[in-house]
């Protein structure tokens, strides 16, 4: 974690939430905010996992708290929003982040697999973007990002159920820049690449390294990369850019 000043950090006084925040992409962006003076509510499925990270950050003095529970669960989203506010005074941002990253061909997706990653990749973040939303409108004031993939631009093998779940995060995006553009809340993506996180190391290998070749950067990205880009979004530094999906993906998209 990067060690900036938390009084004169680029997030300093504000307060951001951040689900899926227990490993990968979440976990570099909460460490990443709160070394930029953000206070952070983190929230994620693995209790254990999150409350670890919650005690790393504290023991750096980071203002931080976290709330386990599950994104497709409406009481559980409200309980994370609500938490933020009692504790820290409201909500400045958002990074709708909680994800699954099934493998899956047509011949082998069941209806299941499909409605378990479609209640979280896709309800789960118009639950958090609808209830985050609510005490920013009230400021006038907010940002939302959504961690969407280059999944949602162009079709890959093997992911006929997590790529049309990622196709709700960018057009989600798109509709909420609008919807609250006149209430001064931003709304933004980041459409990562090939990541090494755990999700990504827990795929099939031999895809994956395929994948990588395909990045014309060479190589796979770090979760680091794609909480700078988060962070950039979030910050006032982007305070004219609303309703963009901002490839992380080492040129994947280029070609």
């Amino acid at each position: 974690m990067p060690q900036n000043n938390p009084s004169t950090g680029r997030l300093a006084g504000q307060t951001a939430v951040v689900t899926g925040a227990a490993n990968g992409i979440g976990r570099a962006t909460a460490e990443r905010f709160a070394a930029e003076g953000a206070a952070v509510v983190l929230n994620d499925r693995n209790g254990e996992a999150l409350a670890s990270l919650v005690a790393e950050l504290a023991a750096k003095g980071a203002k931080v708290r976290g709330v386990a529970g599950d994104v497709a669960q409406e009481a559980d989203v409200k309980r994370v929003m609500q938490t933020a506010i009692d504790t820290f005074g409201g909500i400045d941002i958002l990074v709708a982040n909680a994800g699954v990253i099934p493998e899956a061909t047509l011949a082998s997706a069941t209806a299941e697999l499909w409605d378990a990653t479609m209640a979280v990749n896709a309800r789960g973040m118009f639950l958090c973007c609808k209830y985050a939303a609510e005490p920013m409108v009230a400021r006038g004031k907010g940002a939302i990002v959504c961690v969407s993939s280059i999944s949602a631009v162009i079709g890959q093998a093997g992911q006929v159920v997590y790529g049309p779940a990622k196709f709700v995060a960018s057009g989600l995006t798109a509709h909420l820049a609008i919807d609250l553009a006149a209430k001064g809340i931003r709304v933004n993506a980041v459409a990562p690449g090939t990541i090494n996180t755990p999700s990504v190391r827990a795929m099939d290998p031999e895809g994956i390294a395929a994948g990588v070749r395909r990045h014309p950067l060479g190589r796979i990205g770090q979760p680091e990369e794609v909480a700078a880009a988060i962070l950039f979004l979030a910050s006032d530094e982007a305070s004219f850019i609303t309703g963009v999906v901002l490839p992380v993906d080492g040129g994947f998209l280029a070609q």
